[in-house]
Protein backbone atom coordinates (compact mmCIF):
# COMPACT_ATOMS: atom_id res chain seq x y z
CA UNK A 1 0.00 0.00 0.00
CA UNK A 2 2.92 2.57 0.81
CA UNK A 3 4.65 1.54 -2.20
CA UNK A 4 1.43 2.46 -4.61
CA UNK A 5 0.81 5.35 -2.37
CA UNK A 6 4.99 6.73 -3.34
CA UNK A 7 4.32 5.48 -6.72
CA UNK A 8 1.31 7.61 -7.46
CA UNK A 9 2.34 11.05 -5.38
CA UNK A 10 5.39 10.87 -7.89
CA UNK A 11 3.06 10.40 -10.96
CA UNK A 12 1.35 13.68 -9.34
CA UNK A 13 4.24 15.69 -8.95
CA UNK A 14 4.25 17.70 -12.02
CA UNK A 15 0.34 18.62 -11.38
CA UNK A 16 1.41 20.14 -8.27
CA UNK A 17 4.27 21.92 -9.50
CA UNK A 18 2.28 23.57 -12.16
CA UNK A 19 -0.50 24.93 -9.59
CA UNK A 20 2.19 26.13 -7.77
CA UNK A 21 3.55 27.76 -10.63
CA UNK A 22 0.24 29.42 -11.66
CA UNK A 23 -0.66 30.39 -8.08
CA UNK A 24 3.04 32.16 -8.06
CA UNK A 25 3.14 33.82 -11.85
CA UNK A 26 -0.43 35.18 -11.58
CA UNK A 27 0.41 38.45 -9.57
CA UNK A 28 -1.65 37.42 -6.38
CA UNK A 29 -4.21 39.56 -4.65
CA UNK A 30 -6.24 39.59 -1.30
CA UNK A 31 -8.97 36.70 -1.57
CA UNK A 32 -7.86 35.35 -5.13
CA UNK A 33 -6.47 32.16 -3.05
CA UNK A 34 -7.76 29.74 -1.37
CA UNK A 35 -6.79 26.33 0.41
CA UNK A 36 -9.97 23.77 1.75
CA UNK A 37 -10.70 20.42 2.55
CA UNK A 38 -13.23 18.02 1.43
CA UNK A 39 -14.92 15.29 3.53
CA UNK A 40 -17.57 12.85 2.25
CA UNK A 41 -18.13 10.10 -0.14
CA UNK A 42 -16.99 8.08 -2.82
CA UNK A 43 -18.75 5.52 -4.77
CA UNK A 44 -18.49 4.27 -7.99
CA UNK A 45 -20.78 2.54 -11.37
CA UNK A 46 -19.25 -0.39 -13.36
CA UNK A 47 -19.91 -4.27 -14.03
CA UNK A 48 -19.94 -5.11 -9.83
CA UNK A 49 -22.49 -2.46 -9.32
CA UNK A 50 -24.66 -3.27 -13.13
CA UNK A 51 -23.87 0.16 -14.04
CA UNK A 52 -25.71 1.70 -10.89
CA UNK A 53 -24.97 3.77 -7.89
CA UNK A 54 -25.91 2.02 -4.84
CA UNK A 55 -26.42 4.36 -1.82
CA UNK A 56 -25.54 0.88 0.51
CA UNK A 57 -22.18 0.79 -1.38
CA UNK A 58 -20.79 4.28 -0.60
CA UNK A 59 -17.11 4.45 0.85
CA UNK A 60 -15.36 7.34 2.63
CA UNK A 61 -13.49 10.13 0.52
CA UNK A 62 -11.64 13.27 1.81
CA UNK A 63 -9.39 15.30 -0.31
CA UNK A 64 -7.48 18.86 -0.22
CA UNK A 65 -7.59 21.69 -2.73
CA UNK A 66 -6.11 25.01 -3.75
CA UNK A 67 -8.25 26.93 -5.57
CA UNK A 68 -7.20 30.46 -7.82
CA UNK A 69 -10.19 32.97 -8.30
CA UNK A 70 -8.46 35.12 -11.74
CA UNK A 71 -11.86 36.68 -12.59
CA UNK A 72 -15.28 36.93 -10.78
CA UNK A 73 -16.91 33.82 -12.59
CA UNK A 74 -13.83 31.56 -13.56
CA UNK A 75 -11.61 29.66 -11.53
CA UNK A 76 -8.80 26.86 -11.31
CA UNK A 77 -8.46 24.19 -8.36
CA UNK A 78 -5.69 21.78 -7.94
CA UNK A 79 -7.19 18.53 -6.46
CA UNK A 80 -5.76 15.95 -4.02
CA UNK A 81 -8.17 13.32 -3.39
CA UNK A 82 -8.84 10.02 -1.74
CA UNK A 83 -11.42 7.48 -2.20
CA UNK A 84 -12.65 4.09 -1.73
CA UNK A 85 -15.15 2.20 -3.96
CA UNK A 86 -16.20 -1.39 -4.02
CA UNK A 87 -18.73 -3.81 -5.95
CA UNK A 88 -20.26 -6.95 -5.09
CA UNK A 89 -22.51 -9.25 -7.25
CA UNK A 90 -24.42 -10.65 -4.34
CA UNK A 91 -26.59 -6.89 -4.59
CA UNK A 92 -28.07 -8.12 -7.61
CA UNK A 93 -28.13 -11.95 -6.82
CA UNK A 94 -31.94 -12.37 -7.90
CA UNK A 95 -31.95 -10.45 -10.88
CA UNK A 96 -32.05 -12.48 -14.41
CA UNK A 97 -31.36 -12.04 -17.65
CA UNK A 98 -30.65 -13.62 -21.11
CA UNK A 99 -27.28 -14.70 -21.06
CA UNK A 100 -25.47 -16.41 -23.72
CA UNK A 101 -28.74 -18.30 -25.29
CA UNK A 102 -30.27 -18.99 -21.52
CA UNK A 103 -33.22 -17.24 -20.96
CA UNK A 104 -33.94 -15.85 -17.15
CA UNK A 105 -29.97 -16.84 -16.14
CA UNK A 106 -29.26 -15.34 -13.09
CA UNK A 107 -26.13 -13.55 -14.27
CA UNK A 108 -24.82 -11.99 -10.61
CA UNK A 109 -25.57 -14.77 -9.04
CA UNK A 110 -23.41 -17.02 -10.55
CA UNK A 111 -20.84 -15.05 -12.06
CA UNK A 112 -20.24 -14.03 -8.02
CA UNK A 113 -17.68 -11.50 -8.22
CA UNK A 114 -16.61 -8.77 -5.92
CA UNK A 115 -14.47 -6.15 -5.21
CA UNK A 116 -12.41 -3.09 -3.49
CA UNK A 117 -10.24 -0.28 -4.04
CA UNK A 118 -8.55 2.69 -2.96
CA UNK A 119 -8.09 5.23 -5.32
CA UNK A 120 -5.57 7.96 -5.16
CA UNK A 121 -6.78 11.56 -7.66
CA UNK A 122 -4.50 14.38 -8.57
CA UNK A 123 -6.50 16.46 -10.78
CA UNK A 124 -7.17 20.23 -12.59
CA UNK A 125 -10.41 21.89 -12.30
CA UNK A 126 -11.70 24.70 -14.24
CA UNK A 127 -14.56 26.14 -12.51
CA UNK A 128 -17.58 28.20 -13.94
CA UNK A 129 -19.17 30.24 -11.03
CA UNK A 130 -22.74 31.02 -11.66
CA UNK A 131 -22.69 34.19 -9.94
CA UNK A 132 -19.94 36.58 -9.83
CA UNK A 133 -17.97 36.80 -7.15
CA UNK A 134 -16.98 39.97 -5.72
CA UNK A 135 -12.90 40.05 -5.68
CA UNK A 136 -12.28 43.17 -4.62
CA UNK A 137 -13.81 43.10 -0.91
CA UNK A 138 -13.98 40.97 2.08
CA UNK A 139 -17.34 42.46 3.38
CA UNK A 140 -19.97 40.37 1.08
CA UNK A 141 -21.27 37.36 1.55
CA UNK A 142 -21.75 35.60 -1.77
CA UNK A 143 -23.62 32.16 -2.36
CA UNK A 144 -21.94 30.73 -5.64
CA UNK A 145 -22.87 27.99 -7.04
CA UNK A 146 -20.35 26.57 -9.47
CA UNK A 147 -19.71 23.92 -12.26
CA UNK A 148 -16.21 22.33 -13.10
CA UNK A 149 -14.74 20.45 -15.87
CA UNK A 150 -10.92 18.97 -15.69
CA UNK A 151 -8.21 16.44 -16.29
CA UNK A 152 -6.02 14.15 -14.30
CA UNK A 153 -4.59 11.01 -12.94
CA UNK A 154 -5.44 8.23 -10.78
CA UNK A 155 -4.31 5.38 -9.16
CA UNK A 156 -6.41 2.39 -7.91
CA UNK A 157 -5.64 -1.42 -7.00
CA UNK A 158 -8.67 -4.11 -6.95
CA UNK A 159 -8.80 -6.26 -4.24
CA UNK A 160 -11.08 -9.21 -2.97
CA UNK A 161 -10.58 -11.58 -0.44
CA UNK A 162 -10.21 -14.98 -0.48
CA UNK A 163 -9.69 -17.76 2.12
CA UNK A 164 -10.38 -14.93 5.01
CA UNK A 165 -6.92 -13.07 3.28
CA UNK A 166 -6.91 -9.94 1.07
CA UNK A 167 -6.07 -10.38 -2.72
CA UNK A 168 -4.87 -8.36 -5.14
CA UNK A 169 -6.66 -8.86 -8.80
CA UNK A 170 -4.54 -7.62 -11.31
CA UNK A 171 -1.67 -9.53 -10.85
CA UNK A 172 -3.72 -12.75 -11.29
CA UNK A 173 -4.67 -11.87 -14.99
CA UNK A 174 -8.13 -13.64 -13.96
CA UNK A 175 -9.09 -12.79 -17.71
CA UNK A 176 -5.45 -14.30 -18.94
CA UNK A 177 -3.46 -11.40 -19.30
CA UNK A 178 -0.36 -11.22 -20.50
CA UNK A 179 -0.32 -15.13 -20.77
CA UNK A 180 1.21 -16.34 -24.27
CA UNK A 181 -2.42 -17.72 -25.38
CA UNK A 182 -3.61 -14.17 -25.24
CA UNK A 183 -0.63 -12.05 -26.88
CA UNK A 184 -3.03 -8.98 -27.51
CA UNK A 185 -4.13 -8.69 -24.08
CA UNK A 186 -1.83 -7.37 -22.11
CA UNK A 187 -2.40 -6.42 -18.13
CA UNK A 188 -4.01 -3.40 -17.37
CA UNK A 189 -2.36 -0.50 -16.15
CA UNK A 190 -3.43 0.49 -12.28
CA UNK A 191 -2.92 4.34 -13.05
CA UNK A 192 -5.19 5.80 -15.81
CA UNK A 193 -6.69 9.09 -17.00
CA UNK A 194 -9.50 10.45 -15.60
CA UNK A 195 -11.66 13.48 -16.50
CA UNK A 196 -14.00 15.38 -13.73
CA UNK A 197 -17.28 17.02 -14.55
CA UNK A 198 -19.35 18.07 -11.29
CA UNK A 199 -20.91 20.71 -9.56
CA UNK A 200 -21.22 22.74 -6.33
CA UNK A 201 -21.69 25.83 -4.26
CA UNK A 202 -20.39 27.59 -1.75
CA UNK A 203 -21.14 30.29 1.05
CA UNK A 204 -18.89 32.68 2.31
CA UNK A 205 -19.31 32.69 6.03
CA UNK A 206 -17.04 35.14 7.69
CA UNK A 207 -14.25 37.80 6.00
CA UNK A 208 -11.68 34.82 5.07
CA UNK A 209 -13.71 31.38 4.99
CA UNK A 210 -16.42 30.04 2.66
CA UNK A 211 -18.09 26.44 3.43
CA UNK A 212 -20.00 24.64 0.87
CA UNK A 213 -21.15 21.22 -0.87
CA UNK A 214 -19.31 19.55 -4.45
CA UNK A 215 -20.61 16.63 -6.18
CA UNK A 216 -18.52 15.16 -9.26
CA UNK A 217 -18.25 12.12 -11.35
CA UNK A 218 -14.83 11.14 -13.05
CA UNK A 219 -14.88 9.70 -16.41
CA UNK A 220 -12.18 7.15 -16.66
CA UNK A 221 -9.69 5.58 -19.06
CA UNK A 222 -10.03 1.88 -18.06
CA UNK A 223 -12.99 -1.00 -17.40
CA UNK A 224 -10.93 -2.81 -14.88
CA UNK A 225 -11.02 -0.35 -11.90
CA UNK A 226 -13.25 -3.98 -10.43
CA UNK A 227 -10.95 -6.39 -12.38
CA UNK A 228 -13.99 -7.09 -14.94
CA UNK A 229 -13.66 -6.20 -18.36
CA UNK A 230 -13.17 -8.83 -20.87
CA UNK A 231 -14.15 -12.44 -20.96
CA UNK A 232 -13.81 -15.60 -19.51
CA UNK A 233 -10.14 -17.18 -20.13
CA UNK A 234 -9.26 -21.00 -20.82
CA UNK A 235 -8.80 -22.22 -17.23
CA UNK A 236 -5.82 -24.07 -17.86
CA UNK A 237 -4.67 -21.09 -19.09
CA UNK A 238 -5.34 -19.03 -15.53
CA UNK A 239 -4.20 -22.22 -13.78
CA UNK A 240 -0.65 -22.15 -15.86
CA UNK A 241 -0.41 -18.73 -15.62
CA UNK A 242 -1.56 -17.84 -11.69
CA UNK A 243 -2.04 -20.75 -10.70
CA UNK A 244 -5.00 -22.38 -8.14
CA UNK A 245 -5.78 -18.59 -6.33
CA UNK A 246 -5.73 -17.26 -9.88
CA UNK A 247 -8.36 -19.74 -11.39
CA UNK A 248 -10.32 -19.96 -7.99
CA UNK A 249 -10.74 -15.64 -8.22
CA UNK A 250 -11.42 -15.70 -12.11
CA UNK A 251 -14.09 -18.07 -11.96
CA UNK A 252 -16.41 -17.86 -8.21
CA UNK A 253 -18.96 -20.15 -9.78
CA UNK A 254 -17.74 -23.00 -7.37
CA UNK A 255 -18.58 -21.01 -4.46
CA UNK A 256 -22.44 -21.57 -5.47
CA UNK A 257 -23.69 -24.68 -3.75
CA UNK A 258 -26.14 -25.73 -7.07
CA UNK A 259 -22.75 -25.79 -9.17
CA UNK A 260 -21.30 -28.65 -9.07
CA UNK A 261 -17.12 -27.84 -8.38
CA UNK A 262 -15.60 -28.54 -5.69
CA UNK A 263 -12.64 -25.78 -4.08
CA UNK A 264 -10.86 -28.97 -1.75
CA UNK A 265 -10.33 -31.24 -4.99
CA UNK A 266 -8.14 -30.66 -8.03
CA UNK A 267 -9.71 -28.88 -10.27
CA UNK A 268 -10.74 -30.35 -14.07
CA UNK A 269 -9.72 -27.70 -16.53
CA UNK A 270 -11.77 -27.94 -19.38
CA UNK A 271 -15.30 -26.73 -19.54
CA UNK A 272 -15.97 -27.91 -15.95
CA UNK A 273 -17.22 -24.63 -14.42
CA UNK A 274 -20.26 -22.90 -15.16
CA UNK A 275 -18.64 -20.83 -17.09
CA UNK A 276 -16.85 -21.83 -20.29
CA UNK A 277 -13.78 -20.13 -22.19
CA UNK A 278 -15.11 -16.82 -24.73
CA UNK A 279 -18.33 -16.38 -22.22
CA UNK A 280 -18.62 -13.10 -21.50
CA UNK A 281 -17.12 -11.53 -17.84
CA UNK A 282 -18.40 -7.84 -18.11
CA UNK A 283 -21.72 -7.83 -19.12
CA UNK A 284 -22.06 -4.19 -20.34
CA UNK A 285 -24.52 -2.48 -22.16
CA UNK A 286 -24.48 1.28 -21.53
CA UNK A 287 -20.69 2.29 -20.22
CA UNK A 288 -17.32 1.33 -22.34
CA UNK A 289 -15.44 2.44 -19.28
CA UNK A 290 -16.27 2.23 -15.76
CA UNK A 291 -16.45 5.51 -13.56
CA UNK A 292 -16.65 6.45 -9.91
CA UNK A 293 -18.13 9.39 -7.96
CA UNK A 294 -16.82 11.77 -5.09
CA UNK A 295 -18.85 14.13 -3.36
CA UNK A 296 -18.55 15.98 0.20
CA UNK A 297 -18.86 18.99 2.49
CA UNK A 298 -16.19 21.60 1.80
CA UNK A 299 -14.54 24.59 3.96
CA UNK A 300 -11.59 26.85 2.55
CA UNK A 301 -9.63 29.37 3.76
CA UNK A 302 -8.63 32.60 2.05
CA UNK A 303 -5.02 33.37 1.87
CA UNK A 304 -4.46 36.82 3.35
CA UNK A 305 -1.03 38.60 2.15
CA UNK A 306 0.83 41.31 3.65
CA UNK A 307 -0.83 44.35 4.62
CA UNK A 308 -3.79 42.72 5.55
CA UNK A 309 -5.44 42.25 8.99
CA UNK A 310 -6.07 38.90 10.72
CA UNK A 311 -8.72 37.08 10.01
CA UNK A 312 -12.40 37.63 11.01
CA UNK A 313 -15.56 35.96 11.22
Amino acid sequence: MFFSIFAFMRISKSYILIALNLFLVSGLKSQNVEVGLMLGGSNYLGDLSNETFLMDQTKFSASIFGRYNFLPRFSMKGFIGYGRVAGDDNNFKDETRSYSGIEDFKFNYYRNLNFYSDIYEASVHAEYNLRKMDLNTYQSRPFIPYVFGGIGLFHFNPKSTFDGKEVELQPLATEGQGSTTYNDLKKYSLTSICLPVGLGFRQKIGDDFFIGVEAGLRFTRTNYLDDVGGLYASNSVVNGATGRVGLLMSDRSWERPDVNVSPDLDFPLNNDYLFEEGFKRSDRKTFSNDMYFMAGITISYVIRFRGQGCPTF
